[in-house]
């Protein structure tokens, strides 16, 4: 590996003869994480010892993690996935008949359907509508009052691609009793994330990270100090001396209940460190070139382009609608390339292993896919 992009496709598992559009829903794996399977399983052998490495791990890799958040390793957590992440935030939050929550109406499922299953505790949701296919967080705050608990936005929208500025957001909602949840799930990995903005920060390991289906859990102490989830596990809490009960952890391993996910900690040190020999800045400047002429082409064919063509608002994502996505994906794939489909759109992604020729490639057959 020579530090510079595209990466080598021979790096990765499955890539040859292969033109892998399709990193915003699953990656190709490393090469190196066969290492890692077989360093956990090694490991996994040695009993006690082997257990208390799996351990030295996880805190390996919140500390190669916290950079990429702006944050300190001591407010990571590796919990399950970037949902139950939503869930545990929300818990924390002693919800009122009246209260509201906030949410653009294309954001994620995952906080879309949190926020909207606290109607049972009387909680209203406020879907907010885009301009077009754009979000403005000044839309958002607009629909925040006295009443509002939380915001859930995620920093790179899933659905179109947008790259979001949520200095203002955040700038607004500090010192107030508002939650601010940042999803991080299409950002981390192709550009820097600003959980340092935000009161939490939730995101997956599957996608631009190149992990597999685990989750992170962020908690901005500074910002908000006061975090204490609803449940709680062995591995969230300490006992206390001389009685039967606990004490919460003081840092963010009160989110992690039990076992944090010890394989997919040792597959991701292998990704981080391979993410970091070409660097976060590097990684973004390359892919949303790709992105940039990847929407621009889409438009000039005459598709509904949904990712913004604005210096500064793409990450890894190009998005357009598609009615037949099934179709489109099935006739890009029998010539060996790989997009995304779903949701009346197709997507195609753009990481640090994707090359010109491979956007060009896919830009060369795309019409005859439409």
């Amino acid at each position: 590996m020579n530090g510079l992009l595209p990466a080598p496709k021979s790096d990765f598992i499955g890539l040859k003869d292969k033109v892998h559009l399709a990193t915003g829903g699953e990656p190709p794996l490393l090469v190196r994480h066969r290492d890692a399977f077989e360093a956990f399983a090694a490991d996994k052998a040695c009993g006690m010892d082997g257990y208390a490495q799996h351990w030295a791990v996880v805190d390996e890799v919140r500390a190669l993690l916290a950079p990429h958040f702006s944050l300190a390793a001591d407010e990571i957590a590796l919990i399950g996935n970037a949902s139950e992440g939503i869930v545990k935030a929300l818990s924390s939050i002693d919800w009122k008949k009246g209260d509201n929550a906030v949410v653009y109406e294309q954001d994620y499922a995952s906080g879309r359907y949190a926020l909207a299953g606290l109607a049972r505790y009387g909680v209203e949701i406020h879907l907010v509508p885009g301009n077009g296919w754009r979000i403005e967080t000044s839309d958002l705050l607009a629909a925040c009052n006295e009443r509002t608990r939380a915001v859930y936005v995620s920093q790179v929208n899933a659905m179109t691609g947008q790259l979001i500025d949520i200095a203002p957001l955040s700038g607004a909602l500090a010192d107030t009793p508002t939650i601010l949840i940042l999803d991080a799930s299409h950002a981390i990995g192709v550009v820097p994330v600003r959980a340092d903005l935000a009161d939490f920060t939730v995101s997956s390991c599957y996608k631009f990270v190149l992990g597999i289906h685990e989750g992170v859990f962020a908690w901005n102490r500074k910002r908000r100090p006061n975090f204490q989830p609803f449940g709680v596990g062995w591995a969230a809490a300490n006992p206390e001396k001389n009685s039967r009960g606990h004490k919460l952890k003081p840092d963010a391993r009160r989110a992690e209940y039990g076992n944090a996910g010890h394989l997919g900690a040792y597959l991701l040190r292998h990704s981080l460190h391979y993410l970091n020999a070409f660097g976060i800045e590097a990684i973004q400047e390359h892919a949303q070139t790709m992105v940039h002429r990847l929407i621009t082409s889409m438009a000039a064919s005459g598709c509904d382009v949904m990712t913004p063509n604005v210096p500064g608002e793409q990450a890894g994502n190009a998005a357009f609608v598609c009615t037949d996505t099934q179709e489109f994906v099935k006739k890009a794939a029998a010539d060996g390339i790989l997009v995304w489909g779903d949701n009346n759109r197709i997507r195609a992604s753009a990481h640090l292993f994707t090359s010109r020729a491979d956007v060009d490639y896919f830009l060369e057959r795309m019409p005859g896919y439409l």
